[in-house]
């Protein structure tokens, strides 16, 4: 009783990147989600801020379709969080140009 109150909202990120493709030897969107984890955690993230996950998908064809529907899925029933209809996700594509 007294100064409860309602737990606070929580805010999950979902980043992705696409792996190498033809032509690109190295995709820097791969490279940046593969170590964000690792840098945010070292950096500390605010308050109700997540990541719910950063991951590489294939950049076309068939063999994309699977990876991405998990990927979009694992948002929808994650578990890590309470269910809140305060809570938000947040989905970012990393681009980068030639």
């Amino acid at each position: 009783m007294g100064s409860e109150g309602p737990s606070a909202a929580v805010t999950t990120v979902h980043v992705t990147g696409f792996k190498k493709f033809h032509g690109v030897s190295e995709n820097p969107t791969e490279t940046i989600a593969n170590n964000l984890t690792e840098y945010l955690n070292k950096k500390g993230l605010p308050k109700g801020l997540v990541i719910g996950g950063c991951n590489i998908l294939e950049t076309a064809g068939q063999g994309a379709l699977v990876p991405l529907y998990q990927t979009l899925q694992s948002a929808i029933t994650s578990k890590d969080t309470e269910s809140s209809s305060s809570n938000k996700v947040i989905w970012i594509k990393i681009h980068t140009s030639p």
